[in-house]
């Protein structure tokens, strides 16, 4: 059996932006196909989202597999979304994975 090299993005975003990413992945027709976790709890670079009294917000993340024309788009989206909501922590990693 070969093996297919994709791009894996992870997006690490504030639940409050789950359907502005959501919504930006239907208008540039990319993904179709991915794995969101709700909630996630840390601390990045922006104020913790804990889920806690004193740190009440909780984050998302979007885990996608796709080729590296959609990362690009991807970027982009990312990109707008730190333009237009300055005050939100978006994290975005982009690594290479192999499907087997």
């Amino acid at each position: 059996m070969s093996s297919k090299s994709l791009v894996r993005v992870e997006i690490i975003t504030t639940q409050a932006l789950d359907e502005d990413f959501t919504e930006a992945f239907k208008k540039y027709k990319v993904a179709a196909h991915f794995t969101k976790i709700n909630p996630v709890m840390g601390a990045g670079f922006s104020n913790p989202h804990l889920g806690d009294a004193i740190w009440p917000q909780l984050n998302i993340m979007f885990i996608i597999y796709c080729s590296e024309s959609d990362a690009e788009t991807i970027k982009k989206i990312v990109t707008d979304m730190r333009r237009l909501y300055p005050t939100e922590g978006v994290g975005c990693f982009i690594s290479s994975a192999e499907v087997y």
